[in-house]
């Protein structure tokens, strides 16, 4: 089965009249004939409405009026009341984003006055601190005294006991 519509069949062919035909306005694929709309007939409107009538219409398109201006202020406060939302939620992440920056600023400055503080109480810097600014030097092992601790006890023992005789005559 070929596809009516497919032109492709028709390049292996080399008659020009034979794709023509192709082209015929009473093949099933051609476009409808046009067909002008009918026209709209105007009927005047005989009978006159009651007063009774204009105003109870009066009244319905007042009240329908009076509805849509409603609804329109309804909607109108709704959008502002929603831009209102928007803009207080864009003031919000603006602080929020602003407040961590500053968090992070103070993390990065607690972190340098750590090492800061840590690099001051090593050995290094208070030696360096000792012989600069101080003016004291380095111990050399032959100022280095060795006290016996148990001569000096039996010492303060016997000085106590001695004091102790003395307050008891």
């Amino acid at each position: 089965m070929t596809n009516t519509g497919d032109f492709r069949r028709y390049s292996y062919q080399n008659d020009a009249a034979y794709a023509l035909k192709a082209f015929s306005v009473e093949r099933s694929s051609a476009a409808p004939k046009y067909e002008p709309q009918k026209r709209l007939k105007v009927r005047e409107n005989g009978g006159r409405k009651s007063n009774s009538q204009l105003l109870k219409e009066q009244k319905e398109a007042t009240l329908k009026v009076a509805v849509i201006m409603s609804v329109s202020v309804l909607v109108i406060a709704m959008m502002f009341a929603m831009l209102h939302t928007f803009a207080t939620k864009n003031e919000l992440n603006h602080e929020i984003s602003r407040l961590q920056t500053q968090y992070a600023v103070a993390q990065s400055e607690n972190t340098r006055i750590n090492s800061e503080i840590n690099a001051l109480v090593s050995m290094r810097m208070i030696d360096q601190y000792a012989v600069e600014k101080l003016n004291m030097t380095k111990v050399k092992s032959n100022q280095i005294r060795y006290i016996d601790v148990s001569q000096y006890k039996e010492e303060r023992k016997a000085a106590a006991l001695m004091l102790l005789e003395q307050t008891q005559e």
